[in-house]
């Protein structure tokens, strides 16, 4: 796992990996903060809370109440400075009553761009910080 740095949330303290290294398959994780709305696709139960990183296949969101559970198909509307990203996601793992890891399904072509572009600044900062001997 890479260096950690703590994020104030609005309603708590989370840490989050600065880096990520692959781990298997998985894709690398960067710091990412946005507002989130998941709604239970069967139930139509939702969600609300915040992301603490993002990645190509999935994201980690921090909710206030307990999170959905694992395997959970959910439609998920992450928003950033005004602009909103829908896609279907599954719920991969949830941690601690709060935290759940999400896979992204298939996402739509109109919204690639814009987690494209996400992803694009959120590398940017990651790899702009002096290396420490």
């Amino acid at each position: 796992m890479g260096k950690l740095a703590c994020r104030q949330v609005s309603f708590l303290t989370v840490e989050v990996a600065v880096e990520s290294a692959p781990t298997g398959k998985r894709t690398p994780r960067y710091p990412f903060v946005a507002r989130i709305k998941a709604t239970d696709v069967i139930s139509g139960m939702q969600r609300e809370g915040l992301t603490t990183d993002l990645s190509e296949g999935g994201c980690c969101i921090v909710t206030r109440r307990g999170p959905f559970s694992t395997g959970t198909r959910i439609l998920l509307e992450i928003t950033k400075d005004g602009v909103s990203l829908r896609t279907h996601a599954t719920v991969i793992y949830n941690l601690k009553d709060q935290f759940m890891g999400l896979c992204f399904a298939e996402i739509p072509p109109d919204q690639t761009a814009i987690l494209a572009g996400w992803i694009k600044a959120a590398i940017a900062p990651v790899n702009s910080r002096p290396s420490v001997p």
